[in-house]
């Protein structure tokens, strides 16, 4: 068993990575501390932040806690808000992208089992 919590938003860590703008994380279960099939984490993404423009083998879940963000998702475009939920599929082209003005807070879930 492993036992963790979030933390306030201004403790979160940036998430500094290629293609990556005003992004911050909070790593909550992962391999490095409890598991090794599937990481969970929380992000805050600015306004005007983004991530990179993904394609990879792992799927992911991404819950939307507050804010509203903008992800596209191969063609498609789609604005998500506080309680929608995303799966994207392992080799699906994405991208997330903070178009408010205010910040945007989610979890993603993602597998370890196709990478």
């Amino acid at each position: 068993m492993f036992l963790t919590q979030d933390v306030d938003d201004d403790a979160y860590e940036s998430y500094d990575a290629d293609g990556v703008k005003g992004v911050l994380r909070r790593r909550l279960i992962n391999p490095d501390n409890s598991s090794q099939r599937f990481a969970m984490r929380t992000y805050i993404m600015l306004p005007g932040g983004h991530t990179s423009y993904d394609i990879h083998p792992h799927e992911h879940g991404v819950y939307i806690m507050r804010g509203e963000v903008t992800v596209t998702v191969g063609e498609k475009e789609l604005t998500l808000s506080s309680g929608d939920v995303i799966h994207i599929a392992g080799n699906e082209p994405h991208q997330f992208r903070n178009l408010s003005s205010e910040p945007v807070k989610f979890l993603c879930v993602r597998d370890f089992t196709s990478s």
